[in-house]
């Protein structure tokens, strides 16, 4: 688990090199501005990490997922498989990083989503948003090799609902937090 967090960390680095000296957020005078930079830097390191695989031309990969579809090699469709053998043959550092860090990473997702964009507050936005990134990384990591699991998708949907969930509740706590939104 510690070395994704360095990963994470490092990627997030690279990309606020480049992000805030392009975006200048310390010209609007708002914290806005600078929760947004974090957020397009974590996302950058979620998808740096979740999108790292083997890349070949077209046509290569072509034959490459044909022979995934066949063999079924790294392909579990079958929802909670994966999970349930997480519990069943319990590892910390594995639960860490299959199941609570499949949560976990897509909190800031579903937080940050209705945090800086009104239009993205409603229930149908949090549900389909906390939907189609999974779906676009799982189908991605179809095609580079990695493993595609349904696990994953239903931990990652359920982290990026936890998140919007957890922005509900700052925002009843914390005055001003909705005013954020644009």
């Amino acid at each position: 688990m510690f070395i994704y967090i360095v990963k994470l960390l490092v990627i997030m680095s690279a990309v606020l090199l480049i992000y805030l000296p392009t975006r200048r957020p310390w010209r609007e005078k708002s914290v806005r501005a600078w929760i947004e930079a974090a957020f397009v830097a974590f996302m950058a390191g979620l998808l740096a990490l979740a999108l790292q695989g083997r890349y070949l031309a077209p046509a290569a990969m072509a034959r490459y997922v044909a022979g995934r579809l066949e063999s079924g090699e790294g392909i579990n469709l079958v929802p909670f498989r994966s999970i349930s053998g997480f519990f069943r043959h319990f590892s910390l550092n594995i639960f860490l990083v299959n199941v609570l860090g499949n949560i976990v990473m897509f909190m800031p997702w579903g937080f940050g989503l209705p945090l800086l964009w009104k239009k993205k507050q409603t229930i149908l936005s949090v549900v389909q948003h906390s939907l189609a990134l999974p779906v676009f990384i799982e189908t991605t990591q179809f095609f580079i090799g990695r493993s595609v699991d349904v696990d994953d998708l239903i931990l990652n949907f359920a982290g990026g609902c936890l998140g919007a969930l957890l922005y509900l509740a700052v925002r009843g706590l914390v005055p001003g937090v909705a005013g954020l939104a644009r």
